[in-house]
């Protein structure tokens, strides 16, 4: 193989702090390293004159791949503007960060109560009867909600059937 598999999703935020609200504490998942980095060559690697990084890397226990970075760009030149508001849900050029949970009653009603998190669709159930090579028959739920930055998130449960 020449590339792969994924080893980190680079989420850009205007906090860190409201992005670990989620991440962490809604979701679940593990804070594996968290820095500030700063200098001209911070700067350069993202395309700023100018720019310090805070740097939250996120995983499940026991992984070493599948990551989320939080990246807040702070005190940069030229200052970073953000994307417009999504109007709606999909669109062509959206990506989606899917996580999976075998806890998706418990892990919905955490987002609900998390600040800035807005729910696209509640969860939903369906059958998959035909198995892949990839993804088993059994029974899937999915759930779609944006993150603090308008960043669509997906979370996919499973059970046999």
């Amino acid at each position: 193989m020449s590339v792969g598999p994924v080893k980190r999703v680079t989420l850009w935020v205007r906090d860190a702090e409201r992005s670990l609200a989620v991440y962490r504490d809604a979701l679940g998942l593990c804070v594996i390293e968290d820095k500030l980095l700063s200098g001209a060559a911070i700067a350069r690697m993202v395309g700023l004159q100018q720019a310090s990084l805070r740097i939250v890397h996120l995983a499940a226990p026991g992984t070493d791949y599948g990551w989320v970075g939080l990246y807040e760009v702070r005190d940069a030149l030229p200052p970073l503007a953000a994307l417009p508001d999504p109007a709606g849900f999909p669109r062509f050029g959206q990506a989606t960060v899917l996580l999976t949970t075998d806890s998706m009653t418990e892990v919905v009603a955490r987002l609900r109560v998390t600040s800035g998190v807005q729910l696209i669709t509640e969860p939903t159930e369906y059958r998959k009867t035909t198995p892949a090579d990839a993804t088993p028959a059994g029974r899937y739920s999915e759930c779609l909600f944006f993150d603090p930055d308008r960043i669509p998130v997906g979370l996919m449960g499973y059970a046999t059937l």
